[in-house]
């Protein structure tokens, strides 16, 4: 088996359909994963990370990012603007 950061990777099989087959053919295509394993484990390490949280932690984490914070100040200023 192959190593990974000091761990031994596990094989394994599954079936999947078509569509979602055909959209990370299309993502290897595209340059945005090297390949379908790749894709598999960023998904699950996805899933198995965020399986537990709320929309509300979601939203949160989002709140506080950048592109909250972006968005935050952007409705400050419209508000501002409508009250004067």
């Amino acid at each position: 088996m192959p190593k990974i950061s000091g761990k031994s990777k596990e094989r394994v099989s599954f079936s999947c359909d078509p569509a979602p087959f055909k959209k990370m053919h299309d993502s290897i295509e595209a340059g945005e994963a090297s390949s379908i394993s790749a894709l598999i484990n960023t998904a699950l390490i996805f899933y198995f990370e965020n399986r537990n949280k709320t929309s509300k932690d979601q939203i949160i984490e989002w709140l506080e990012s950048d592109a909250g914070m972006q968005y935050i100040e952007s409705l400050m200023k419209r508000i501002n603007v409508k009250k004067k």
